[in-house]
């Protein structure tokens, strides 16, 4: 028996990288950046061949990843990982696929050629490209059954069969991902086709940037089971994968946070939300879009002549209760024309006493010259709430006789008229104003306390405080 001192350190890279797929990288891509993400990943698709390899006894048969973009996705789930697994069953077929055959081109080019190469040899021997093996969208292993053949998502497979299927960023961008008949034939293709060109004992392997919560990666996690989803963001949340503390960049080295924040900025919250967040967010009939929020964000607020404090109770302080909507506006004219600036987001889960300090607090420290409250929950209770703290302060009592829909409007078309500012980023508000339809039963009480502010500052015209 050959012990492993018999080995020389080149020979123990060599083994590794047959069961290893982070050494095998290290070995094969001269290129290899080490990061923490990208380690977790690779031990998961270690699972995934685990899957194939015991006939669906073993591993993970499901995996689907969501990352920001730039971040190595592809380069190791749909480049890489294809050569490392045919490399241990090079009897075994694989199909990648992308929203265009273009790019999946390349992937399968990239990983047929590094096949070929003498390193590769050197860590599965006996493992080569048969002589026919040109085309970069479809070849084979020698004196084996295996191979890859690679296609766009909508693409021909008619007498393709695969033991994994990888389908790498199907949707092509915004456009695409915002319609419904695009997502409808992508779904069409994954169910109809590529799902049923699966062997018995197959896994699938999806690699996806968000767009939409309609998306592929959302149909496939509502409409069949067995998922196992690694979910990266850009910057870590409560109950992060890596254990990252809240804010921390996923790859420091080349995106640190205060560069995603910058991007945060350049590309607006819902396309943040969505695409380095993977939290895509649905905004098919709402009122309010993002682009109209992004296109006119501002740092700052100039020469403000009205200031008001928003207020939307809820109707009972318990935990499980609504939040209480509070929001700080201002208006200014320009050219004779108001305009209307998102100053602060005060909304909160609290008792009467505890949003009516939040708010007075907003009051005096944006000098502002009212309280809006809506009475429709609690009658004079929440102004009466109000003026307990400080019998001072101006209240302006309104009540709603419109559905929320109807006073949202016109608050909608000024936005649509790029009239109204958002002085930063306001991301739970946002979140909410670009989520909300006329459809849905939940009440958005920041959108709310916005619609009524705005109300107040720029449409109120003799209402006598209803509207």
């Amino acid at each position: 028996m050959t012990t492993r001192d018999e080995y020389s350190p080149e020979q123990l890279a060599y083994l590794a990288a047959q069961v290893s797929l982070t050494s095998f990288k290290m070995l094969l891509w001269k290129d290899y950046l080490h990061a923490t993400h990208l380690e977790l990943i690779d031990r998961a698709l270690m699972r995934v061949a685990e899957y194939v390899e015991t006939g669906g006894a073993r591993g993970i048969g499901r995996l689907a990843i969501f990352m920001p973009p730039r971040h190595g996705k592809s380069q190791t789930a749909a480049r890489l990982f294809p050569a490392w697994f045919l490399g241990r069953n090079p009897t075994k077929r694989v199909i990648l696929t992308g929203y265009a055959a273009s790019l999946v081109d390349k992937h399968s080019r990239f990983t047929r050629n590094l096949i070929a190469t003498d390193r590769y040899q050197d860590v599965f021997p006996g493992v080569a490209l048969a002589e026919d093996s040109a085309a970069r969208n479809s070849w084979d292993i020698a004196l084996h059954e295996g191979g890859m053949d690679a296609m766009g998502i909508n693409g021909a497979i008619t007498g393709k069969g695969a033991h994994l299927l990888i389908i790498d960023d199907p949707v092509r961008g915004r456009q695409e991902a915002e319609s419904a008949l695009m997502r409808e034939r992508t779904w069409d293709s994954y169910t109809n086709d590529l799902y049923t060109r699966l062997e018995p004992g197959g896994a699938v392997v999806l690699i996806m940037t968000r767009w939409n919560d309609d998306d592929l990666a959302g149909r496939m996690l509502r409409r069949t089971s067995g998922w196992k989803v690694i979910r990266l963001p850009a910057l870590a949340e409560a109950g992060d994968l890596l254990k990252r503390p809240a804010g921390t960049a996923l790859w420091a080295a080349r995106y640190p946070a205060a560069r995603l924040e910058e991007i945060r900025g350049d590309v607006g919250f819902y396309a943040f939300t969505a695409l380095y967040q993977q939290a895509p967010k649905s905004r098919e009939g709402a009122l309010f879009k993002a682009g109209w929020i992004d296109d006119a964000r501002v740092k700052q607020a100039k020469d403000l002549r009205r200031i008001v404090v928003a207020v939307d109770p809820a109707a009972t302080s318990s935990s499980g209760s609504d939040e209480t909507g509070i929001v700080v506006a201002g208006m200014a004219y320009k050219d004779r024309v108001s305009e209307g600036y998102i100053l602060a987001d005060g909304s909160l889960r609290g008792s009467p006493d505890a949003w009516a300090r939040a708010a007075i607090g907003l009051y005096r420290k944006y000098k502002a010259d009212a309280i809006v409250v809506e009475t429709n929950q609690g009658g004079e209770m929440a102004t009466n709430t109000l003026r307990t703290i400080d019998r001072n302060v101006r209240v302006v009592s309104v009540t709603a006789k419109r559905g929320k829909a109807l006073r949202a409007e016109p608050v909608a078309a000024l936005y649509e008229q790029g009239r109204v500012h958002h002085v930063g980023n306001f991301d739970k508000l946002e979140d909410q104003m670009c989520q909300w339809t006329p459809t849905d039963n939940t009440s958005p009480d920041r959108l709310d306390a916005l619609v009524w502010a705005l109300t107040e500052l720029m449409l109120k015209q003799e209402r006598q405080g209803v509207w």
